[in-house]
């Protein structure tokens, strides 16, 4: 069964801050704190004005036979004292056999824009480098951090897209311990405590071991 889920900051009431909307009553209080610890990517600086309307999906195991895809927008709301970079998760949980057509699906759904600019960023060579590099660091059972210039949500669109290309390709999801529950990041601002894989705007990975995308 797919369910759904949503954290959304509340201004309302004596004790604003992040919550769930309202009904949970599908989940079980292990799986809330779960997903909870692990539906926002890493990060301070999201109130910058580069961030504005910045998008971020996250997916990682919630238990043995759950995944979690937190799809994570910076807002333009507001809290109590006026600080912006407010985010909101809408959250999609699925059995773990589901998630493979999951991620195709979306995938398939970039716009041909995307799709070409993704198909152009990787010719055969240089698709090729980028998995010699970051094939090795899964082995040894190390997080891979990517880095590219951030620009905005919509370019960040096509790293988007070749980081999940990244996690489905064959060479990384027949790798041991990695293909039956992947953990990814395609947007955040700190890479510690983040996903297996994760993605940072490049002068946030300055002393981070990363991986410039080329």
């Amino acid at each position: 069964m797919i369910r759904h889920l949503v954290i959304e900051y509340h201004l309302n009431g004596s004790q604003p801050g992040y919550r769930y909307r309202p009904p949970t009553d599908d989940f079980d209080e292990q799986m809330l704190k779960s997903i909870w610890r692990q539906a926002m990517p890493r990060g301070q600086g999201w109130s910058a004005d580069s961030y504005q309307s910045a998008t971020s999906i996250k997916c990682f195991p919630v238990d043995r036979a759950t995944m979690a895809i937190s799809r994570v927008e910076v807002t333009d709301q507001q809290d109590e004292v006026g600080r912006s970079g407010i985010r909101r998760a809408d959250i999609t949980v699925l059995p773990q056999q589901k998630l493979s057509s999951t991620l195709a699906i979306m995938q398939a759904a970039y716009p041909p824009s995307v799709q070409n600019a993704a198909q152009k960023k990787m010719s055969a060579y240089l698709w090729r480098r980028l998995l010699n590099k970051i094939i090795p660091r899964l082995k040894d059972g190390k997080q891979v951090v990517l880095a590219y210039p951030y620009t905005g949500p919509e370019s960040w669109q096509v790293i988007e897209l070749l980081l999940m290309r990244i996690v489905t390709a064959p060479g990384v999801r027949l790798l041991e311990g990695w293909g039956s529950a992947p953990s990814f990041t395609t947007l955040a601002l700190d890479w510690r405590e983040e996903s297996r894989i994760v993605a940072l705007p490049l002068d946030r990975a300055r002393s981070a071991p990363a991986i410039r995308i080329p």
